[in-house]
């Protein structure tokens, strides 16, 4: 399936208001206007798993916070009421409803404006029950997200997939769509189209989408699924003995599991000639690491269901938002459940260097570099073919 944010997001200037930039001692507004969203009011308006509320998703209030929280919600006459949800970067409101009730529209008033917005079905249903695997990626090359695919797919039994996918043009989403339609891999997925303006990379405080996207996530499409692994394309999961990292989640005190990380250095075996273009590079050309293996950010993986709706979903673990509700989960505050027996592999050469360099491919080093096993295993077991062909070439 493939869906499009912009026929859901609900703009500022309906409402004649605009996000005012920040006032910052390094960083100039002009610097960041291609990077910073002073535009977006809602990424998204939906129904939750239940039918009990209607969920607003948006970045953070800057310059018009009084406005919105003045804000007023109806159907027709019935009005309708709304709690604010203050998390980090990014403001949620809900606004209960009978779970029984059809809505396809709701009446916002706000800063004196009414304006009539659409309200979108829940997916969860869709996902129900399913191990589901998600990102957020822009300008990826087809090849590598369906090998990152078809690798969870075969270690560890993924049978869901929700990319959101950040070009401007929505022809790689449509690309995307289409390569996993033909993929023959039997999983259930979307794939949503979110052209939305990242944020500037220097200042986090204004980088409203990723975090943002992982509520909408959580509340939209993954509430009702068996688990969730949320990791990057350039990314792989492995595990002790080949099992699922899945496995042990029904046993986890807080129902989730952070997922430490290592780099897979750039270098490989295969003839350098022919890895001249990113879509000649596949990750199974890669299964090196430096000895002791050099350390990187890590990732989660979560059963949502069990995760209080206080935890916000964050791109390297789940933490309690606002700051002062975390008093209510000293747990979720305090305690680091790392899964030892897995490993977040973390390809420095699967880029595209959005962020930084990572551009440049060696040859293996036996002085440098050693084979990561578990790695190596599990590339096998998803890529045999393939591993062949390189080997033969």
């Amino acid at each position: 399936m493939l869906t499009y944010l912009t026929d859901c997001v609900v703009q500022l200037e309906a409402f004649g208001l605009k996000r005012i930039f920040p006032t910052h001692k390094k960083h100039r507004e002009e610097d960041f206007k291609d990077k910073f969203d002073a535009s977006t009011l809602f990424y998204d308006v939906f129904r939750s798993f239940d039918g009990a509320h209607i969920i607003l998703i948006g970045p953070k209030p800057l310059g018009y916070e009084a406005e919105l929280a003045k804000a007023s919600f109806a159907i027709g006459s019935q009005k309708l009421k709304a709690k604010h949800r203050k998390l980090k970067q990014i403001h949620e409101i809900w606004i209960r409803v009978s779970p029984d009730q059809a809505i396809d529209k709701i009446d916002m008033t706000l800063n004196g404006v009414q304006v009539q917005i659409n309200v979108s079905p829940s997916a969860c249903k869709r996902f129900k029950g399913k191990y589901a695997l998600s990102t957020l990626c822009k300008d990826t090359p087809v090849p590598w997200i369906l090998d990152w695919v078809r690798f969870n797919v075969v270690n560890h039994g993924v049978d869901a997939l929700v990319l959101f996918e950040n070009s401007e043009s929505p022809k790689r989403a449509q690309d995307i769509h289409d390569a996993l339609e033909q993929s023959g891999l039997d999983i259930e997925f979307e794939v949503v189209h979110a052209p939305f303006k990242y944020g500037p990379p220097k200042m986090r405080e204004i980088k409203f989408l990723q975090r943002s996207i992982l509520q909408l996530l959580r509340w939209k499409y993954v509430q009702t699924t068996e688990a969730l692994l949320f990791c990057d394309v350039d990314e792989f999961v492995v595990c002790e003995k080949g099992v699922s990292v899945f496995s042990g989640l029904k046993d986890s005190f807080l129902g989730y599991f952070l997922i430490p990380g290592i780099w897979v250095e750039p270098v490989t075996n295969a003839d350098l000639s022919k890895l001249k273009s990113l879509d000649e590079r596949r990750h199974h050309m890669f299964q090196h690491t430096t000895n002791p293996p050099a350390v990187t950010h890590r990732k989660w993986v979560a059963v949502p269901s069990r995760i209080p709706k206080n935890i916000q979903f964050k791109a390297h673990g789940v933490r309690p938002e606002p700051k002062h509700a975390a008093w209510l989960h000293p747990f979720f505050t305090r305690m680091k459940p790392f899964l030892r027996s897995a490993t977040l592999c973390h390809f420095n050469a699967i880029s595209t260097s959005w962020k930084t360099d990572r551009d440049e491919i060696k040859q293996v080093d036996t002085s440098e570099h050693i084979v990561h096993e578990e790695l190596q295993n599990a590339c096998a077991a998803a890529f045999s073919h393939k591993i062949r062909e390189t080997e033969l070439s």
